[in-house]
C-alpha cells in the first residue's frame, strides 16, 4: 500500500483527489460500502423470497443478487478514473461515461439492449448531475439546520407569558 494512502486511510474522501489519481484508494473506499450493500441485498433476498432449501442453490442465488452491486461499483470507479487519467480532466464527462457503463451492466445481465441503454443514460445523467453538485460545492442538506416553527408538535409548546397554576394548588394554609 502506498504511504500516502496509509496515512489518510481513516479520513479519505472519494472526491479529495481528481479523477485518475489514487485509483486503488478510491476502489477500496467504494467497495467497502458496496460490499455492505451487496450483503444486505443478498440476505434480504435469501430471507424474504422463498426458494429451494438446498445450500448450494442459495449460495448461487446470493451471488447472483449481490455480485452485480459490487460489479457496478467497481465499474464506475474504474471507468471514471481510467477516463480521467486518459483525458487529464476532472469533469462531468468522466462521470457520465462511468454512470452509463454502470447502468449498461443491467442490460448486459438481463440480456436486453434497450434496457441497458435506457438505464445507462439515466445512470450517466444522474452521475453527471452528482459531479456538477460536487464541483459547484452545492449543499443539498444543510449541515446546521434551524428548528422549524410550524411543525406538527407546535401545538404542544407553551407560548403563555405566565405558566398556569397546577390544579391542586392553594393560596395558603387552610385554617379550621
Amino acid at each position: 500500500m502506498p504511504p500516502q494512502v496509509a496515512l489518510r486511510e481513516k479520513g479519505f474522501e472519494y472526491n479529495s483527489t481528481p479523477d485518475g489519481e489514487e485509483v486503488f484508494a478510491k476502489m477500496k473506499y467504494t467497495l467497502k460500502y458496496a460490499s455492505a450493500l451487496a450483503a444486505f441485498v443478498g440476505i434480504f433476498d435469501y430471507h424474504l423470497v422463498p426458494r429451494s432449501s438446498k445450500i448450494l442453490d442459495n449460495v448461487f442465488r446470493f451471488g447472483a443478487v449481490s455480485l452485480p452491486v459490487i460489479g457496478g461499483a467497481s465499474t464506475f470507479v474504474l471507468v471514471t478514473n481510467g477516463l480521467g487519467s486518459l483525458r487529464k480532466k476532472d469533469d462531468q464527462l468522466n462521470w457520465f461515461v462511468g454512470g452509463f457503463a454502470t447502468g449498461s451492466l443491467l442490460g448486459m445481465i438481463k440480456r436486453n439492449r434497450m434496457l441497458g441503454f435506457n438505464v445507462g443514460m439515466f445512470g450517466g445523467i444522474m452521475a453527471m448531475i452528482c459531479k456538477e453538485i460536487i464541483l459547484s460545492k452545492w449543499e443539498l442538506s444543510p449541515s446546521n439546520p434551524k428548528r422549524m416553527v410550524g411543525t406538527g408538535r407546535a401545538c404542544l409548546w407553551d407560548f403563555s407569558l405566565v405558566k398556569e397554576r397546577p390544579r391542586n394548588w392553594t393560596t395558603g394554609p387552610v385554617s379550621s
